[in-house]
Parts: C-alpha cells; structure tokens; sequence
C-alpha cells in the first residue's frame, strides 16, 4: 500500500526526529557520529528480520533479510575498523534496499509502509550527518579529537631528551 502525501510527511518527521535521538546520543556519549551510527546500521538492518516472520513464506524472507543484515552489518563493522565512509555508504544505499524491496517490491505485504518511510527517512539523515561530520569534523568526532601519530611521537621524544 502506498502512502499519500500526508503519511509521507508525518512518518518522514517521525524518522528524522529519530535520527536527531541518535546525534544527541553520539554527541552525549563523545564517541564519533560513524561509531554511533554503525550500531544503529546494523539494529535498522534486523528490525526487517521481525517482519519478515509475518510474510507467507517466512524461510525466504528470513534468508533475504539476513543477507540485508549481513550486507549493511558489514559495512558497519568495515566503519568501526577501517573508515567512516563505509557506514555513510551503508546509510546511503539502506534506503533504496528499503524502497525497492519493502516499499514498491513483495516486502511490502509484510513491511508497513509508514515504517519503511520513516526508515528511510532515518537513513538519509544519519547518512548526511556522517558525511558532514566526516567532511568537518566536530567535537566527539576521531578526527577532531585524536592527535596525529607522529605529533604525539614527536612530544613524547622531547620529554624524554629534554628538548624543547
């Protein structure tokens, strides 16, 4: 069932102010924007494992939906250890999993609409908010908080010969 113009807004409200909890979270608890949101990537992901056990064929959609898990899990885990970019890629392309699979595909007998529109409203959001924090870097962010390697080698050498 696809939504009109006023479900469409309300539940893309409804994501966004979502996504604001999640950057409140980030920027309370200091840890960067991608860490916090390569958890919400993954817990996104497995909210569509619930929903697939209302499908008539729950075997498939289970499989299909773990493949999703697996897909933007990894991405997630691939941003905690290596690059932000990874979880701005996941939150990128999340939303047109969601479209083409649960909003317009066979998901959508199973998935609500106006979850896979608030979904992907969340998506963007956090998708943008790491890119800007990537790009800019701000408090609570690695970039902006961690020294470079080779300042603090350089420090810890001074003190050790006394050089100044």
């Amino acid at each position: 069932m696809l939504l009109d113009t006023t479900e469409i807004a309300i539940f893309v409200a409804l994501g966004l102010l979502f996504a604001v909890g999640v950057v409140v979270l980030a920027r309370w608890s200091q840890k960067s924007a991608a860490h916090i949101a390569a958890y919400a990537l993954i817990a996104v992901a497995f909210l569509y494992v619930g929903f697939a056990f209302r499908s008539e064929d729950p075997k498939f959609w289970l499989g299909f939906e773990m493949t999703g898990v697996a897909v933007f899990g990894s991405l997630a885990g691939m941003s905690l250890i290596g690059s932000p970019w990874f979880v701005a890629l996941g939150f990128l392309l999340h939303p047109a999993w969601l479209y083409q699979f649960h909003y317009i595909g066979t998901g959508a007998a199973f998935a609500p609409a106006t979850f896979v529109v608030a979904t992907m409203a969340f998506d963007a959001a956090l998708a943008l908010y790491v890119i800007v924090m990537n790009i800019f870097g701000a408090r609570g962010t690695k970039a902006a908080s961690a020294p470079a390697p080779q300042v603090a080698a350089r420090s810890r050498s001074r003190e050790k010969t006394g050089a100044k």
